[in-house]
């Protein structure tokens, strides 16, 4: 395995001599990983790059790797954006520890916490999230000031703090925003940074090793806890039964819990019931998907960090674009960047386009058209995990009505039907129709996360 990637780095080397700095370039911010059995992969972060070095150096690289080793090496190239983003993070890492300790002897500190970065660390914080490089919108400023304010009063007004929003609008950033800062100033503190997975798969190997006690010992002794993606317990009820005890230890000891999920505490599901209700009596914040402006501000700070600037009108381009997962954001950056730097050009908008350099990371347009309001209705009811049925019954709780105003929204935009015939698909007079309809305009013209959702569903159909 080592000696196929010394030949990868060979063929590096041969390629710089050449002076091909497209080349070295494009390899280089790619992944080169082997696999046991020496199949060998190069992993892109976009199709852009695949396509290059499937074009232009494959056949190269598997000619000289022939030429290196007796033994069939397979080669093949790959895209995964969020594997070869999690590589560089670290990489960076490594880079700004070792300018460290060049620097001077006696920066231990900071060693010490760049290495709290690597995803072995006892707290899982990433040390990037910080309160002073997060963008503050319309769409945020009360969440922001609600998680700024418990980082630093610790377990009492606003304790458990829950935050919900859709994908990709900063909830993971100001989660480990609180942990950081917290640890800024109580550095012996036990804080642990999870997601909802993560706490199922300890839960379950403390249940395999016949050691639960450890598992509970090591959540009931933290000073705060940051649970992520809450929603993915929705399917380990009896996870949810688990983590409701560690929530009455940490909250009789008033230590700080803060809670992110996709979704309010009403709308969750199979969750522990005394968990829930707990949930719904505390602070109860969402993160609304961010504005233009926001938007162009998040792309202006992430060129900063890249110590790097582009044109006005592309970034506005981008901004207007990215509607939904800013973090789409950074990936879009990196490949108009990539473009720029290895093809020694500065595409403008209608270059872009023909180049569809964006294609991966824009918000998708609507593709559902003259569906039948059937068809609708199941998307919707599969999107919330509801039955058909539904639509049709007098059942008037806020997650019913708000799945059945959608599947009305969306029945009366994309079908031919008319008021009246969908009226009759939902078993409603032609008044509720249009109730139901004009409810969730006037909720996406606010800015409501409920148009990332109906984005969603409908970007979903081929």
């Amino acid at each position: 395995m080592e000696e196929i990637k010394q030949y990868w780095n060979e063929f590096l080397n041969i390629i710089s001599e050449d002076e091909e700095f497209a080349a070295v370039a494009l390899l280089k911010s790619s992944l080169f990983i082997v696999d046991d059995e020496n199949n060998a992969s190069i992993v892109c972060s976009g199709d852009f790059a695949a396509t290059h070095i499937k074009k232009d150096f494959l056949g190269r690289i598997k000619d000289f790797f022939r030429e290196k080793s007796e033994n069939t090496i397979n080669i093949d190239v790959k895209v995964d954006a969020d594997l070869v983003n999690e590589h560089l993070e670290i990489e960076e890492i490594e880079e700004y520890e070792d300018d460290v300790k060049n620097d001077s002897k006696d920066n231990s500190n900071e060693i010490n916490a760049v290495k709290k970065d690597v995803p072995a660390n006892k707290t899982n914080l990433n040390s990037y999230y910080r309160f002073d490089n997060f963008i503050q919108g319309n769409n945020n400023r009360y969440v922001f000031a609600a998680a700024k304010y418990v980082s630093s009063n610790p377990g009492k007004e606003y304790n458990p703090l829950y935050i919900y929003g859709s994908v990709g609008i900063g909830k993971t950033h100001l989660l480990q925003a609180i942990g950081n800062t917290y640890l800024d100033s109580n550095p012996n503190a036990k804080v642990l940074y999870i997601d909802g997975s993560g706490f199922r798969d300890e839960y379950v190997l403390g249940l395999q090793r016949k050691r639960p006690d450890i598992f509970k010992k090591k959540y009931k002794d933290l000073d705060m806890l940051l649970l992520d993606d809450l929603q993915l317990l929705e399917s380990a009820q009896e996870t949810s039964k688990e983590l409701f005890e560690i929530f009455q230890a940490l909250d009789s000891a008033a230590k700080q819990m803060v809670f992110v999920s996709d979704k309010p505490p009403k709308e969750l599901r199979n969750i522990e019931a005394r968990l829930k209700n707990r949930f719904e009596k505390s602070l109860i914040l969402s993160i609304e998907p961010p504005q233009y402006e926001t938007r162009l501000a998040i792309i202006e700070r992430k060129l900063f960090d890249l110590h790097t600037s582009i044109d006005e009108d592309i970034m506005k381009y981008m901004a207007e674009n990215i509607t939904t997962d800013v973090r789409k954001i950074e990936g879009a950056i990196r490949a108009y960047l990539s473009v720029r730097d290895l093809m020694k050009i500065t595409p403008d908008i209608e270059q872009c386009e023909k180049m569809d350099i964006f294609k991966d990371y824009f918000t998708g347009k609507p593709k559902l058209k003259n569906a039948s309001v059937k068809e609708i209705k199941k998307m919707v009811a599969d999107y919330y995990g509801i039955e058909m049925s539904s639509f049709e019954s007098k059942e008037r709780t806020k997650f019913i009505s708000k799945a059945r105003h959608v599947a009305i929204y969306l029945a009366c935009k994309y079908s031919k039907k008319s008021v009246t015939e969908i009226g009759l698909e939902f078993n409603r007079d032609h008044a509720s129709i249009i109730h139901g309809r004009d409810k969730v305009e006037d909720e996406l013209k606010s800015g409501s996360h409920l148009f990332s959702e109906i984005n969603e569903i409908v970007s979903n159909i081929s």
